[in-house]
């Protein structure tokens, strides 16, 4: 019995050796690693570049460029100094870039995998210069690269302004959130002047259940004149009620004005987001077509401005790479339809009567074409 204990206390103390040495080891190759990455310099960035289509705004040595002029240089660094963190957030501001990621080995080889947009169509008009992605992200052009895409020209209005970076659509989220704000700050306003409203009837009825009795020595004349005098207070009451009435009153038509107008902006805002979205589909379908993609140069955008009492529908037109006319798509409505109508007046007529006999070719119309 004696011998079993003495084996179970041996065997017990043997693995709790063992487990401890387990332990040590562990925590001294955390030591050593934590040393290492100290000291241990970053022996090379490794950046990988995938998307961008076929002209790139961004390189390997751009990207590495850009690192270093935002205060990240790798040569001379230890693994320790280097954030990764920090590296992923400064490529990714650069407009050109839609994701990173970064790793480091144990031997200080940094790697950084870098996705970058791909620019569909170029936005230059009055202070605007950027690309636009097919995921609707606007970013700024980049100084010695230009990816051949169509232009996009005309007195069009974004919703945008000229610095902005980012996807369209979050601006007209943002702005009817805003709006959204207002109109419940406007609402929470009136509620001083709704309960003014109240106390201002509750006078008045007040002033009306004033009444006066004749005392028991009174004479008739005496009780005239408080009979007389309680009259005027009940009509100087009136008076006062309704001018206070009208005075609140207008305060509320004010603020329901102003919300009126915050929904009005709302309302222009939903519409030039829309327009924008139905641009991008449209730049999608050109895109995405060998024959509209060689055929589509120059767009040309008229409207769209939000800020006005109504909104102006954007219209689009576009010059073609053939021919000497313009096209003249109309509003961005129904814009698949007539591209298909187009190609069908291209090969059942341009092609037989010739390219040059009219000057502007109109879809704005729905199913028809009109030429001049």
């Amino acid at each position: 019995m004696a011998s079993e204990v003495t084996h179970n206390v041996v065997k017990f103390v043997g693995y709790g050796m063992v487990l401890a040495a387990i332990v040590a080891v562990v925590v001294w190759a955390e030591v050593l690693t934590r040393e290492h990455r100290t000291s241990h310099p970053v022996e090379s960035l490794e950046i990988n570049i995938s998307g961008g289509g076929t002209y790139r705004l961004a390189d390997a040595n751009s990207l590495e460029q850009w690192i270093r002029e935002h205060g990240i240089y790798t040569d001379s660094m230890t693994l320790g100094e280097l954030s990764i963190g920090e590296l992923e957030r400064t490529v990714l501001n650069h407009s050109a870039v839609a994701s990173a990621n970064a790793h480091v080995d144990y031997m200080g080889h940094a790697v950084l995998d870098v996705e970058l947009r791909e620019p569909m169509a170029r936005l230059r008009i009055d202070g605007y210069d950027m690309y636009i992605t097919e995921d609707g992200f606007l970013l700024s052009t980049v100084a010695d690269r230009t990816a051949p895409v169509p232009v996009i020209t005309g007195d069009y209005t974004p919703i945008f302004g000229p610095q902005y970076a980012g996807h369209a659509s979050d601006v007209a989220r943002d702005s009817i959130a805003t709006l959204d704000r207002v109109i419940q700050e406007l609402e929470d306003a009136k509620l001083p002047h709704y309960r003014s409203l109240d106390a201002n009837d509750s006078a008045l009825r007040e002033a009306l259940s004033e009444s006066v009795s004749k005392g028991l020595f009174m004479s008739d004349a005496e009780y005239s004149v408080l009979v007389g005098d309680l009259e005027r207070r009940k009509t100087a009451a009136r008076e006062n009620h309704t001018a206070q009435k009208r005075s609140i009153e207008a305060e509320i038509a004010m603020l329901t004005e102003q919300q009126q107008q915050a929904r009005i902006k709302q309302r222009n805002v939903r519409s030039a987001n829309a327009d924008f979205e139905a641009l991008i589909a449209f730049l999608k379908d050109v895109e995405h077509s060998t024959y509209w993609r060689d055929e589509v140069v120059q767009l040309m955008l008229t409207g769209g401005s939000s800020d006005a009492e109504s909104y102006q529908s954007m219209e689009i037109s576009f010059i073609p790479r053939r021919g000497r006319f313009v096209v003249d798509l109309g509003t961005a409505t129904e814009l698949d339809s007539k591209l298909s109508n187009l190609y069908r007046f291209y090969t059942n007529g341009l092609d037989k009567i010739g390219w040059d006999k009219y000057s502007n070719i109109s879809l704005r119309y729905h199913g028809q074409v009109v030429c001049r």
